[in-house]
């Protein structure tokens, strides 16, 4: 009963800060059109701030204010939006937001079988972290991208381990009503990099590394596209860092692809990953992983513009 009076009461909130922030906010964050972009008006943007709103009020009506060393990253996301941080700061402040989360919260024992040194792990998995932050937020390009394919990872979370993070999945469903093509509001920063660090976080929290493994793999169709498209640049002898519209999900935009066909196409990857993440077999996942992969082969052939201009 009292899950349910908080689910109404995430849903009641989320409704009004977004028009609150879309009837306020629009004057002052806005996202103009840049070469990269795929939006051609300007548009209010900085809405992941709300994301984190509803859940705080979830951390402090429930009193597990462990999970309040998740939220500086969301802060540090929306002065960015705001104010336009530069990398080196923004990856200085990630990395000591990771590593804090990596004291406080996450399962190391998962490891406890691989004959590796503590320290070694814990440069990997900080390693991890800081490319699913920054892997989600290269994703945040098209309407509903990442907020659909998020909101689909947590609410299974959500439903199948606990309820820690049921804010989550409920503020990005009304999100979603505001973000669908044509966006009127974005999430920017303060929304792609929280969610970031939460999915760095269900990664391995879990009870043991398998499961840990199978939450990665459903979070692949966009943890792949961006992880290909920063391999091929650098094989390309390309800045890395420098910023462009690459990715297979701009691409295929570019081609003439709607931005609610590209999001479909990615959350339903993502869909079908999630539901055959319940048989807890690693050989069925990465199979399915590696069809994906070469279903995102088949769009690169046939309905993206080429990567080399």
């Amino acid at each position: 009963m009292l899950i349910a009076k908080e689910i109404i009461l995430y849903i009641i909130l989320s409704l009004f800060l977004f028009e609150i922030f879309k009837k306020y906010c629009a004057k002052f964050i806005i996202d103009k059109p840049v070469f990269r972009s795929s939006h051609f008006e300007d548009t209010p943007t900085g809405a992941g701030i709300i994301f984190l709103f509803t859940y705080l009020i979830y951390v402090f009506l429930n009193k597990n204010y462990v999970l309040l060393v998740l939220a500086p990253i969301a802060i540090l996301g929306f002065l960015d939006d705001v104010f336009k941080i530069k990398q080196i700061y923004r990856l200085f402040f990630q990395s000591l937001n990771i590593f804090f989360v990596s004291i406080f919260l996450l399962n190391f024992d998962i490891f406890a079988n691989i004959n590796m040194s503590r320290g070694f792990i814990s440069i990997i998995v900080f390693l991890i972290g800081l490319t699913l932050i920054n892997f989600v937020n290269f994703m945040d390009g098209l309407d509903g991208l990442v907020a659909s394919n998020m909101l689909i990872l947590f609410l299974n979370y959500s439903l199948n381990n606990n309820f820690d993070l049921i804010s989550i999945p409920i503020v990005l469903f009304i999100f979603l009503f505001y973000n669908w093509s044509p966006a009127k509001i974005f999430m920017g920063d303060s929304g792609s990099t929280f969610l970031g660090i939460i999915l760095f976080f269900i990664i391995f929290s879990n009870k043991d590394l398998n499961s840990s493994i199978l939450v990665f793999l459903t979070a692949s169709p966009l943890l792949m596209d961006s992880l290909v498209c920063l391999l091929r640049r650098y094989f390309n002898k390309e800045n890395i860092f420098s910023p462009h519209k690459k990715h297979l999900y701009q691409r295929l935009h570019q081609n003439g692809m709607k931005h609610q066909e590209v999001s479909l196409i990615y959350a339903t990857c993502t869909f079908i990953l999630i539901i055959f993440s319940h048989t807890n077999n690693l050989i069925i996942m990465s199979s399915l992983t590696i069809l994906v992969f070469l279903f995102g082969l088949y769009l690169e052939k046939n309905w993206a513009v080429p990567f080399k201009n």
